[in-house]
């Protein structure tokens, strides 16, 4: 039987002053939450596995209450949903779970002065089968490694991502980029968003990242990949990233989520085959 062990982490950092990431992880069909030893390996069904990182902006704003409203926001309307029928209704449970959460946000701050600009991103991860179903707004990001090769799922919503997917700055530049932190859009900053939908094919031995900026800030993909290969089981791997990233000087919030699939309900990969996405076009 295919199935997933996951386990993730967060960290203050060594700058911030208190958290304002906060993570998920779930399995949809039994009800259960959290990372005791008994969840951390979860069948992989239509029931789903749902995993995601949400990184919380606004400082004195509440960033804090923005990531986790969208943590529970997501979950309460997700569950509701499973078991999903298809891969279809799955995306329709995402987009309304994005817009459920975005809405939340925004009533939250709504009659609170002291809460007005608060939001957060969000890289949300439904595990269905031998498929991963991503739903992402910010700048928060989903990998996936497979062998010995780290693929970026998702696309950063930022002033940055956008010149980099445009050809105009290299990844290497933006890493020290002057505006490399503006958001293009955030839950619960705008009325309407336009959510990144995500499908990816999963192999045996594939292994999921999700992370914040925290990490991708002070760290490499080649740092990533590094530590990633080194360590295997996704207790220790969340704890060395989450190291290395507070030993690179910390200067955010860091939160990350690993992964990994195995079983004999999912393919081999095909030699050094490359993870196949698609991207869900949808209007929301």
């Amino acid at each position: 039987m295919a199935q997933v062990e996951v386990f993730a982490r967060t960290e203050v950092g060594c700058v911030r002053k208190r958290n304002e990431d906060h993570f998920v992880v779930a399995n949809l069909a039994s009800r259960e939450q959290g990372l005791k030893p008994g969840a951390r390996v979860q069948p992989l069904g239509m029931g789903g596995t749902l995993i995601a990182v949400c990184d919380g902006m606004g400082g004195a704003a509440a960033g804090d209450l923005a990531s986790s409203i969208a943590g529970d926001t997501l979950v309460e309307l997700l569950q509701a949903r499973s078991p999903f029928a298809d891969m279809e209704a799955a995306q329709k449970a995402m987009l309304a779970a994005v817009t459920a959460v975005n809405n939340a946000i925004r009533g939250a701050a709504a009659g609170d002065p002291t809460r007005h600009g608060m939001g957060t991103t969000m890289t949300a991860v439904l595990a269905l089968g031998g498929e991963l179903l991503i739903g992402h707004v910010g700048d928060s990001r989903a990998y996936l490694r497979r062998g010995r090769a780290l693929t970026q799922l998702t696309t950063d919503h930022s002033i940055v991502g956008q010149l980099i997917a445009a050809g105009r700055l290299q990844p290497e530049q933006a890493r020290s980029y002057e505006h490399r932190n503006v958001l293009l859009q955030a839950l619960g900053v705008q009325p309407r968003v336009g959510p990144e939908l995500i499908q990816a094919q999963l192999r045996a031995g594939d292994v999921l990242l999700l992370c914040s900026d925290g990490l991708t800030g002070p760290l490499t993909d080649e740092a990533i990949l590094a530590l990633m290969l080194r360590y295997q089981d996704p207790l220790r791997c969340c704890r060395a990233l989450t190291e290395a990233a507070c030993a690179a000087g910390g200067p955010d919030n860091v939160t990350v989520a690993i992964a990994r699939f195995s079983g004999d309900g999912l393919e081999l990969p095909q030699g050094r085959e490359e993870v196949a996405l698609q991207r869900v076009q949808h209007a929301i």
